[in-house]
């Protein structure tokens, strides 16, 4: 009969060490509404702020400041200078950009639907969220920061990766005996 419970008691247990195992995520840290089609997303840095160039149609950018990815704000509607042509927004540094023209043949691409998907348990994949006509997506890698235009505005995901669990145990036991 004890030989009975003990399975059990240490599936229990397996299962909640499983459920209190770090885990990668991406979720969304920020969002800011922004009017009107989108469709670049170039970060960038200034001294110590971070900003974000929202291209749009006809020489225009919304300029977004990211430094706070959780409280986005914006900075200002820039237009390109008045010359007649419709530039493209090339790279942003800072507060200088590059641009041509004419502006290169592309066509617009059609909105994607965007998701976080969860693949913790790879037998079932879960969807953590759903972005719907999402019309640019951009990066930050040094940040890890993903940033997606939709119709509701610039969303801000941040890509979090899971703390290895030996690596934690080891660095604690260091702490604790070489101390």
């Amino acid at each position: 009969m004890h030989g009975a419970i003990a399975p059990a008691c240490s599936l229990e247990a397996s299962d909640a060490r499983e459920a209190a195992q770090p885990r990668d995520r991406i979720e969304v840290i920020g969002h800011i509404a922004v009017t009107g089609q989108i469709n670049r997303l170039l970060p960038t840095q200034h001294y110590s702020r971070y900003y974000l160039y929202a291209e749009r149609a006809n020489g225009k950018a919304t300029v977004i400041d990211i430094t706070d990815a959780a409280a986005p704000s914006l900075v200002a509607d820039v237009s390109y200078p008045a010359n007649g042509r419709s530039d493209d927004l090339l790279a942003v540094s800072g507060t200088a950009a590059l641009t041509a023209s004419p502006r290169r043949t592309r066509e617009a691409a059609a909105p994607q639907t965007v998701q976080i998907m969860n693949f913790a348990d790879p037998a079932h994949p879960e969807v953590a969220r759903e972005f719907n006509a999402v019309t640019a997506i951009g990066s930050d890698n040094q940040r890890k920061l993903v940033f997606l235009a939709d119709p509701d505005g610039v969303w801000i995901l941040r890509e979090h990766f899971a703390q290895d669990p030996a690596m934690l145990r080891s660095h604690a036991d260091r702490t604790l005996y070489d101390h």
